[in-house]
């Protein structure tokens, strides 16, 4: 595969796995913002069961992406078996990289392009968690 082939499928990915996560973050959002409105102009405290949806939300969506990911590269041919393809791809996404697994260089760009992907990610559920729990501990 080439460095333009590998850029451009991992643009893609990247590109695509950013709108699930937005997606699914704003989702999260709107049904807080919904809530919010139900009590009478007062702001409610994120309580556990709703902590525990947002929370969960945002890992469905990394395990999403992650599977997304790992179905691409076994789809080209750059890994061999679902296992090995989850568990790397799952290494790479966390920024882990163990090096126990790894992509032969005609690959090599997508496998970093998937840790560029974790790491963006990561951040944006960050942020999504720091206004949601920011939003719990206010009151009117």
């Amino acid at each position: 595969m080439s460095v333009v082939s590998q850029i451009a499928a991992g643009s893609f990915l990247l590109v695509l796995c950013t709108i699930i996560h937005l997606w699914v973050v704003s989702r999260v959002l709107t049904i807080f913002r919904e809530r919010s409105t139900d009590t009478a102009g007062k702001q409610p405290m994120v309580d556990f069961f709703w902590l525990c949806f947002a929370v969960l939300a945002a890992l469905f969506s990394h395990t999403g992406q992650v599977y997304l990911w790992s179905f691409a590269l076994l789809q080209i041919g750059a890994l061999r078996g679902y296992e090995a393809s989850i568990y790397f791809v799952l290494v790479s996404y966390t920024t882990l990289g163990y090096g126990d697994i790894i992509l032969n260089p005609q690959f090599r760009i997508l496998g970093a392009m998937s840790s560029v992907t974790g790491i963006i990610m990561f951040g944006i559920t960050t942020a999504f968690l720091v206004a949601v729990l920011g939003r719990g501990f206010l009151r009117n």
